[in-house]
């Protein structure tokens, strides 16, 4: 064992200064994982060469004062030690995901005043571990630091960088989203298998959104329901931006979510920017926040040679620029055919799940049967005997007191009344539904019985219970309007009718 020197002269002056940055849990993390990955790349032959089934690990643990990350690959190398730890020294080879020099280091002192690293290379016989202190670093103008040297086996390689005295201390909601936006970020390399990154003792995934399949909206607006033509809302692209080559694709989500990246864009197959904390929707393509578009298109671009900014969060564009590459993106994805008779925008402006009225016709054909047997039940066992109007029962004045709603105005053919709903839940009550009107016919209550076996039976959800309630509110205003202001008698036989016509509906057993 014995301890070797590492100069941090250049880097001193900058390591205090870096925990100010603004920078985010997973970003920081993703430096190290770019590191790991790099590595990996680098040398996979050789460690492909010494264990065929060798497959990158990276494990991440985070605890409430300390973050370890390690891995299986390559190690740091004597050759490249020192600029390892040099801030703003690229490495040889600047085509891959470590490119400035100042990945690790960034991380490193935001995430933590103390911080060190253990690395084995392979090919070498020895471990280093050096530890950064940042405040003792800079109390004491230190510009050496004492790298521990052991001797290791040959063969052996990792990197283990442990951080404590956390500046940022993940909280379970911001673990939650380190996992998801890890996952996001190398989704193309996890998901194939080939690395496998665990946090916190859970390997990443990434599920991709569904697609939706459907109709193209001008043919509902054309009459065309009967047979409409699915179409798999997706469109791969590629055109030239400023000499750079840019491919990717685009897709509609099968249902919408407010909540979501838009356009994901990558970078040497990285994620650079487009998460649903920061995504990319622009408004040309998009609309403003409240257009349907916000929902439900994404995809993903791949830009390998547009420059990227030092911290690997978004890229190096004015908006002059930016809104360039944005026109350009708009010309490759609004048509999905060489005709450009299917507009993919406007779809997606258009779309909307209660539209697609070809799963409604075989929902609704498939329905029609039990319609058929219930609505011939019901009327076949009705009888000619009319039960005689009476008053109010105490039982609707009981619940008028305890469940009744407020009081809302409605105008119906240029008469105003106060409408009011009182709900109830009597199981073992005759009538579906029952009125009552005020003495100068502008006042009516409504009392709806949920727990009638009818509406137990068909109303489940809130949705059904809501237009239920609806479609009740217009058959009592048009019943009190008839009697008020055309002078139609007798219109409540229509109401006591359709009670007793309930009633020979049985509960569902």
């Amino acid at each position: 064992m014995e301890n070797e020197k590492l100069d941090i002269t250049p880097t001193v002056g900058l390591l205090a200064l870096l925990k100010n940055m603004r920078y985010t849990e997973w970003y920081a993390l993703g430096e190290f994982v770019d590191n790991s990955i790099q590595s990996y790349r680098l040398n996979k032959k050789f460690l492909k060469k010494l264990d065929p089934l060798y497959k990158l690990k990276i494990k991440i643990d985070i605890f409430s004062n300390e973050i370890t990350i390690r891995d299986n690959a390559a190690g740091i190398g004597y050759d490249r030690y020192a600029a390892a730890f040099e801030t703003g020294k690229p490495p040889p080879d600047s085509t891959g995901l470590s490119e400035f020099g100042v990945g690790m280091k960034i991380a490193a002192c935001w995430f933590a005043d103390k911080w060190k690293v253990h690395t084995k290379a392979i090919g070498e016989t020895a471990y280093r571990l050096v530890e950064f202190d940042i405040n003792r670093i800079r109390e004491r103008n230190i510009t050496t630091l004492d790298v521990l040297r052991s001797p290791a086996k040959l063969n052996t390689h990792y990197t283990i960088v442990t951080l404590n005295k956390l500046n940022h201390k993940p909280k379970t909601t911001t673990i939650t989203k380190i996992k998801e936006h890890l996952a996001s970020m190398y989704r193309h390399l996890i998901n194939k298998a080939e690395i496998d990154i665990i946090v916190d003792h859970k390997s990443l995934r990434y599920e991709k959104p569904k697609i939706r399949t459907s109709g193209y909206y001008k043919e509902w607006e054309d009459g065309i329901v009967k047979k409409p033509k699915p179409i798999k809302w997706y469109k791969e692209f590629k055109f030239d931006f400023d000499d750079m080559p840019i491919n990717g694709f685009v897709a509609m989500r099968e249902k919408g979510r407010v909540k979501q990246p838009g356009f994901s864009l990558f970078r040497r197959g990285r994620l650079i920017t487009g998460t649903e904390e920061n995504p990319f929707k622009p408004e040309k393509i998009f609309g403003q926040s409240n257009d349907r578009r916000q929902q439900v298109i994404f995809g993903e671009i791949h830009m390998d040679d547009m420059p990227v900014a030092f911290s690997k969060n978004d890229f190096v564009w004015d908006e002059v620029k930016k809104n360039k590459f944005i026109a350009k993106l708009h010309e490759a994805i609004q048509f999905m055919d060489k005709k450009k008779s299917i507009d993919f925008i406007k779809q997606s402006r258009h779309w909307s799940e209660d539209l697609e009225r070809d799963d409604i016709r075989e929902e609704s054909k498939k329905g029609l049967e039990q319609v058929e047997k219930f609505t011939a039940r019901g009327l076949e066992k009705a009888t000619d005997q009319l039960s005689k109007v009476t008053p109010l029962t105490k039982k609707h004045e009981i619940a008028k007191e305890r469940e009744k709603g407020r009081p809302f105005p409605v105008n119906y053919l240029g008469k105003e009344y106060q409408v009011q709903f009182t709900y109830e839940y009597d199981p073992n009550a005759a009538d579906l539904y029952d009125i009552q009107v005020s003495s100068d016919k502008k006042k009516i209550d409504i009392f709806l019985n949920l727990k009638h076996t009818f509406a137990s039976r068909f109303f489940t959800t809130s949705n059904e219970r809501n237009g239920f309630t609806i479609f009740i509110a217009y058959l009592a205003v048009c019943e009190v309007h008839l009697v008020s202001k055309e002078g139609v008698k007798d219109v409540s036989m229509i109401r006591n009718r359709l009670n007793q016509i309930c009633q020979n509906i049985p509960p569902r057993t």
